[in-house]
């Protein structure tokens, strides 16, 4: 077996170097070490870098706060509830609600309020058809007239008078309510129901019968 060559500033009498421990530090050492490193790289950082974790921990991320409930939003759905309700239609417009809304609010100072009531008188009495909305309110001159207003823009898709201030305003016509009851059997005034001219072809229902 070979032998490793003599270093001349080696003493054949100094013991190789052991780690303590059978090869590793005990784990007093390793930590203190650990924490010094660690209380070293913290002195390190910028004094700016420092305050701006320390306020990026602090603070909840902006994604988890929910967005605050648009009031205006809020009271466009309960006016098309409101209005599903007294039209008997479930599928209205929401568009056409808009604008009856707005104008409704332009023309009766008080509208906005009153819908609310009305509104809300239909959920604390649980009244889920117009019938017995109007005989309950029938003594409520304010909300009696509210419900027919509303009612009256929806099927006429006018709203107001001549009488009224501001006078009568459309908001719709094709989608004016008091079409949908003949729709099957009358066309929409000014309406075409096939192209031009097809009034004098016979109807195919009356060759069938011939």
């Amino acid at each position: 077996m070979k032998q490793r060559p003599h270093n001349a500033g080696e003493k054949k009498d100094d013991p190789p170097y052991a780690v303590p421990d059978g090869g590793a530090f005990s784990a007093g050492r390793r930590n203190a070490i650990l924490l010094t490193g660690v209380s070293f790289a913290l002195l390190s950082t910028p004094r700016w870098m420092r305050q701006a974790s320390a306020q990026t921990q602090a603070s909840p991320p902006a994604a988890s706060a929910s967005p605050p409930q648009n009031p205006a939003n809020q009271q466009q759905t309960n006016f098309l509830a409101l209005s599903a309700l007294l039209t008997g239609t479930q599928k209205l417009n929401p568009r056409t609600g808009t604008r009856i809304y707005a104008a409704l609010s332009t023309q009766a100072i008080e509208f906005e309020k009153q819908a609310a009531a009305l509104w809300q008188y239909a959920l604390d009495h649980q009244i889920k058809d117009v019938d017995n909305l109007a005989a309950a309110v029938g003594s409520d001159s304010a909300l009696s007239l509210v419900l027919h207003r509303i009612i009256s823009a929806w099927y006429l898709g006018v709203v107001g008078d001549d009488g009224v201030t501001g006078g009568a305003k459309v908001v719709s016509f094709e989608s004016a309510l008091m079409f949908d009851q003949v729709r099957d059997a009358v066309v929409v005034p000014t309406y075409c129901r096939a192209a031009p001219g097809y009034w004098v072809t016979q109807p195919a229902v009356l060759k069938a019968g011939v």
